[in-house]
């Protein structure tokens, strides 16, 4: 009779586990991927090495729309990473520190306080919780995080646990990313800062800084803000708040921010107020994509100022020094090859291979249409990986040629008069010019270039 009891027992407890996998699983297909923003951030977090991380900044979009790593890593040597989620209230951001704390051994942990001032954990901003819960893995803390935030243990509670609740009606758009995302690379080389050129529209209104008035500072989140003390200070973490410039932020807000950090004994720097008192220098006309977040060119203004109050205020080391590349040194790398390279601005053919050719790390695929009057065109390709010729094709028939670029497949086809340069299924072949280039780059792993040239 009792070994009957644990059997069934031991069937309950089989069959839950069964199904919280299924939900897990089919939630993970069908949830929404916040490419470029907080599932990116979130996922790129997890995929750092462990212990590895100096500086971790927490915080609503404008933490990661506002200090940029690799800014701080090439004028500082400041290993940092933006570990945020858009409209973060205070009690996700406690639940991120937690998980940062699970993974790494910061010296310094930044929080943007965008959030603290005028909102609370309460407010049920939908979006809000699911740009920041949707990511993170099932655990205690996220469970009760979630309990924080909902209120109850209820369907809406349930659907932040397991995604698939809320995100069911997706079968009906899944793309092919749905199912192949999780098993692709995760790094993050912008370190969770979102990259944008954007520009407002019209220019950012940061004159009401004086505007009088009374910050409302919700208990909640104030009991948040001591969690976070509590857990920096049992990890021999150094907590820094800081405000990002934007509009509609006065000096009562500041004021109030810095009578609890001052209670507290944090530091607090507010970008608001440098910029009111002559201290920052910003463009407000092109320095920010709109009233609440910079773009790049104030982001590195800022992160400029920022990295200094750093390395004056707190011991963080230069990882610059260190004999062995770091993942810094690789996403500044990475950076700098996506970007416009000297190859671009050639006039000719020629000219620009032969640049290429001084960068192993490219794979360049060559097409040259020879066609002259009455007679049929004749095409030539040729692949070259390491700076050598590794395929070569003078096409005469119909036909497909293959080969691997690094875990991505390429194929040259011809079928009648069609030309296709495929690169995992996408074309790239440009027709119309005597000579098509199209420049893949081992280190970014995607296309960086595809130009056309008469000569």
């Amino acid at each position: 009779m009792k070994r009957t009891g644990i059997s069934r027992i031991a069937a309950v407890v089989s069959f839950l586990v069964f199904i919280g996998l299924v939900l897990g699983i089919t939630g993970k297909i069908v949830r929404a991927k916040f490419i470029g923003d907080s599932t990116t951030i979130v996922d790129g977090f997890y995929a750092e090495k462990k212990n590895d991380i100096d500086l971790i900044v927490i915080g609503s979009s404008n933490s990661f729309c506002t200090v940029d790593p690799l800014v701080l890593y090439e004028e500082y040597g400041i290993a940092s990473y933006d570990f945020g989620s858009s409209s973060q209230p205070m009690n996700i951001s406690a639940l991120y520190l937690k998980e940062a704390l699970k993974r790494q051994k910061p010296k310094v942990v930044a929080l943007e306080v965008n959030m603290m001032a005028g909102d609370s954990i309460n407010s049920k901003n939908e979006a809000g919780l699911r740009w920041g819960y949707t990511d993170i893995p099932l655990s205690i803390d996220k469970l009760q995080c979630i309990y924080q935030s909902v209120g109850a243990v209820n369907a809406e509670y349930f659907s932040y646990v397991f995604p698939v609740f809320r995100y069911h009606s997706r079968w009906k758009e899944l793309s092919k990313i749905d199912y192949t995302y999780f098993y692709q690379d995760k790094t993050n080389y912008t370190k969770g800062y979102l990259e944008t050129q954007s520009v407002t529209q019209q220019a950012v209104n940061l004159g009401d800084y004086d505007y009088e008035g009374e910050a409302w500072i919700g208990e909640a989140n104030i009991v948040c803000l001591d969690e976070m003390v509590r857990l920096c200070a049992r990890n021999n973490v150094q907590l820094l708040l800081f405000k990002s410039p934007k509009e509609n932020w006065h000096r009562y807000e500041t004021m109030a921010v810095r009578k609890l950090a001052e209670e507290r004994g944090l530091k607090f720097v507010d970008y608001n107020e440098l910029y009111h008192n002559g201290e920052l220098e910003l463009d407000v006309a092109y320095d920010f994509r709109d009233g609440d977040h910079l773009n790049d060119f104030g982001a590195k203004k800022v992160t400029g100022h920022f990295g200094a109050y750093l390395k004056e205020n707190f011991e963080l080391p230069d990882r610059r020094a260190d004999s062995a590349l770091n993942s810094w040194d690789n996403a500044c790398d990475y950076k700098r090859r996506s970007g416009w390279q000297d190859y671009m601005s050639a006039t000719k053919a020629e000219e620009c291979f032969n640049q290429l050719m001084e960068d192993e790390n490219l794979v360049v695929i060559v097409t040259r249409v020879n066609s002259g009057k009455g007679k049929r065109a004749q095409v030539q390709q040729w692949v070259y990986q390491d700076a050598v010729p590794a395929l070569t094709v003078q096409w005469e028939n119909n036909g497909i040629r293959h080969m691997r670029i690094g875990k991505k497949e390429l194929v040259l086809s011809k079928l009648g008069s069609v030309y296709q340069v495929l690169i995992d299924g996408e074309d790239y072949y440009q027709a119309g010019s005597r000579w098509n280039i199209i420049v893949y780059d081992k280190v970014v792993k995607d296309v960086t270039a595809n130009m056309v040239f008469d000569e």
